[in-house]
């Protein structure tokens, strides 16, 4: 079932919809980083969505790699924002729980017609020096919404910080 889970890419006028399908799991997390870090960094782009609408589950990393996306792209531009757009209810209270919701714009029965999800990110199984860093730095951006998270998180936190530092001169 794994298997079946993609993570699909349209651009729109002036923004990207991002379309999970299955699971959004840590091994998506670095490329879609990267391929959205360079887009904040090279277009005009004013919002991103994240389409949750064919979603069953999203992991601590994805949900912390929306959050380092949305950072990245109001320090960019201001006025712009990441939008969640029609998850389950699964994945709505997994959202929830997180605290994503309190500062993460919801949309529901917002229907997109006519994009064409033109690329679809890949899964990336081995980890290297860049992914470890972005899966701390998204589990401490999920810890900083609260106190639970904080909680939460803090085993992964040292975990991952270990397994940074060994992983250093890669």
């Amino acid at each position: 079932m794994s298997d079946a889970s993609r993570v699909l890419v349209g651009k729109l006028e002036n923004g990207y919809i991002i379309k999970v399908v299955g699971k959004g799991t840590m091994d998506y997390c670095s490329d879609l980083f990267m391929y959205l870090s360079e887009k904040i960094e090279t277009e005009s782009v004013d919002d991103i969505y994240f389409d949750l609408s064919s979603s069953t589950y999203l992991d601590s990393s994805f949900i912390g790699v929306i959050i380092s996306v949305q950072k990245k792209l109001k320090k960019k531009y201001k006025e712009s924002d990441v939008i969640i757009l029609n998850p389950s209810d699964k994945v709505k209270d997994i959202l929830e729980n997180m605290g994503l919701l309190e500062v993460i714009p919801l949309q529901e029965e917002n229907k997109f017609k006519n994009i064409n999800l033109t690329e679809e990110i890949q899964k990336k199984l081995e980890k290297n020096y860049e992914s470890i860093k972005l899966l701390l730095e998204s589990h401490q951006n999920l810890m900083e919404l609260s106190s639970e998270n904080r909680k939460r998180f803090a085993l992964v936190e040292e975990l991952l910080k270990k397994e940074l530092e060994r992983n250093k001169n890669d």
